[in-house]
């Protein structure tokens, strides 16, 4: 089967799902890469794209182990035409939940043919230097393997004659009892708002353009605590470093992360 083109859809406020989903181009060793960059909301809120690449790719982190509430309606509106589409989720050593399978069953009901997945370690959105949580991954050998696993992707596609003839399944994936039981954007109840120190700032306004929820105020620099995400985008793209992710309450949700740590995880490739 010829691939010559490849959409990538993906949501990376932190940086981290893009890394893996452009390593993973790289290794498929496709020029031409049609980008839809969801992260900022004016792409969002947009009507759903013509998806026309050969193939697609579709990362998003991990987020109380599931697709990230505010991509799923862009996600879901998608408009397949039989693409080969390869699934991708990016989480932090913790938990890796359902969220290909919540992939998979949006992508199949939009007329896509899954025929990859992946699920990768990414920095976690409460790492501190503190308390690391898979500190500065995706590191060298993640990206090795994905651009590893964007090679066997094309092998693959090479030697199909017909998407008729995959048959491709993704394990099923578990919800630990705490992601059952407790509310919808749960990182609030754990974590505070990340305020700014206004003696550090240096009024970039870097935090202000890269929020996914356009939630900073440009003149303040306050956050609205309804709209924020907890992705600490604010807080580890500040070349300041004026705001910090401060637990709540601080020993307990310490002490879980860094249990919740001790082993080291790598990537599941499905193919």
């Amino acid at each position: 089967m010829l691939i010559s083109s490849v959409t990538t859809i993906y949501f990376s406020p932190t940086g981290t799902t893009k890394k893996i989903i452009t390593s993973i181009v790289k290794g498929m060793g496709i020029v031409n890469n049609k980008k839809i960059d969801l992260t900022l909301p004016k792409i969002r809120e947009a009507s759903a794209p013509l998806i026309d690449g050969d193939i697609v790719l579709i990362g998003v982190p991990v987020y109380e182990e599931k697709i990230p509430e505010v991509v799923y309606d862009f996600l879901e509106n998608l408009k397949g035409t039989g693409n080969p589409v390869v699934l991708v989720g990016v989480y932090g050593n913790i938990g890796e939940g359902i969220v290909l399978n919540e992939l998979d069953f949006i992508t199949q009901k939009s007329d896509f043919k899954v025929v990859a997945a992946g699920l990768f370690i990414g920095e976690h959105s409460f790492s501190t230097e503190e308390i690391p949580i898979a500190q500065n991954r995706p590191n060298n050998d993640d990206l090795n393997k994905a651009e590893a696993f964007g090679k066997n992707i094309m092998k693959k596609m090479q030697n199909i004659n017909s998407l008729k003839d995959v048959s491709f399944k993704i394990p099923q994936g578990k919800l630990p009892l705490i992601a059952k039981i407790v509310p919808k954007n749960s990182a609030r109840l754990f974590t505070k708002t990340p305020s700014v120190d206004m003696s550090e700032c240096s009024h970039c306004n870097i935090c202000v353009k890269l929020c996914p929820m356009s939630a900073i105020d440009k003149e303040t620099l306050e956050i609205d605590k309804e709209q924020c995400l907890r992705c600490f985008c604010c807080v580890k793209r500040c070349p300041k470093k004026a705001r910090k992710i401060v637990y709540r309450p601080r020993f307990l949700v310490s002490k879980v992360l860094t249990m919740k740590n001790k082993i080291i995880k790598e990537p599941k490739l499905y193919l």
